[in-house]
């Protein structure tokens, strides 16, 4: 599975980037000959996040390690890179800014589109574990979960619910990374020929549970470019650094695609290239102080 040693790494580097202004980036940094600056450190990162990605995509590909990745597991790891694109957007953002309602009306605040996100994942949760559940149990029917399954389906009560959806950006972000989590491990998973069960939402249409899977990405990315949108119409085009903290997230969560399995296990390398990367940002903090 993903591991959180080597994305809580990342994730301590790019908070202490993410908010230099483009002529910080220029402080010396010196690394095997090269002199262009603390740029070049997350230049660095993002290489050896490929590396080992790579590496890493070849073990799981000759079934080293890990068995070969399933198809769901292939649909997850879309996801996942959409989920970090998704922190990547906010990442730095304050809850002033996230709440800063646009002139019109008809426009949403960056809160508003993430609780958005979020209340449509517990959705398409809760529409997948259904039809499987029914599925593997032989009682499955063409008809939608009904209204008081749902709390149930999302694992939250209906005040907890409600709660959540109105809380800061903050809350989200914490909710939905554990969120996340565990839709890797429960999804991981589900086999070739489950991804063809038919699983009911509101639709007339009884797609089936692949689709299902897919549309944790494909909604997720269409409201990242909302909040993107939302962020350039309020506050500029994105730094040099945000840009670059983009690149590493990105890198990431191509790296931890290839570990998406439904059961723990650690990897050493991750391990290993995450204290990397700590011990650089510490050296980058003191440059850049």
């Amino acid at each position: 599975m993903i591991n959180q040693e080597l994305t809580a790494s990342v994730e301590k580097m790019a908070a202490s980037v993410i908010m230099l202004p483009d002529g910080k980036l220029d402080t010396p940094w010196h690394w095997k000959g090269h002199d262009e600056g603390v740029r070049f450190a997350l230049f660095v990162t993002l290489l050896e996040l490929r590396q080992l990605s790579v590496r890493l995509a070849a073990e799981r590909a000759a079934g080293l390690k890990l068995p070969p990745i399933t198809n769901a597991q292939r649909i997850l790891a879309h996801y996942h890179s959409a989920y970090m694109d998704l922190q990547a957007s906010i990442t730095g953002l304050s809850q002033k800014k996230a709440t800063l309602q646009l002139p019109s009306k008809k426009e949403w605040s960056v809160q508003m589109v993430y609780a958005h996100i979020l209340e449509a994942e517990l959705s398409f949760a809760a529409i997948i574990r259904y039809a499987l559940e029914n599925h593997r149990a032989g009682k499955w029917l063409p008809v939608p979960a009904a209204e008081k399954e749902f709390p149930r389906l999302y694992g939250l009560k209906e005040k907890a619910y409600t709660q959540l959806m109105k809380s800061s950006l903050n809350n989200l972000a914490v909710f939905h990374k554990e969120f996340h989590t565990k839709i890797l491990y429960e999804f991981a998973g589900i086999s070739n020929d489950e991804l063809t069960l038919p699983a009911t939402f509101w639709e007339e249409t009884r797609f089936h549970i692949g689709y299902r899977l897919h549309r944790f990405e494909a909604h997720s990315r269409q409201h990242t470019i909302q909040i993107d949108k939302t962020l350039n119409l309020t506050g500029g085009s994105p730094t040099e650094a945000q840009r670059i903290v983009r690149m590493l997230y990105s890198a990431l969560a191509d790296l931890n695609g290839n570990l998406i399995s439904p059961t723990e296990r650690k990897n050493q390398e991750s391990i290993e290239l995450a204290r990397t990367i700590d011990s650089r940002t510490r050296d980058l903090s003191k440059l850049i102080k």
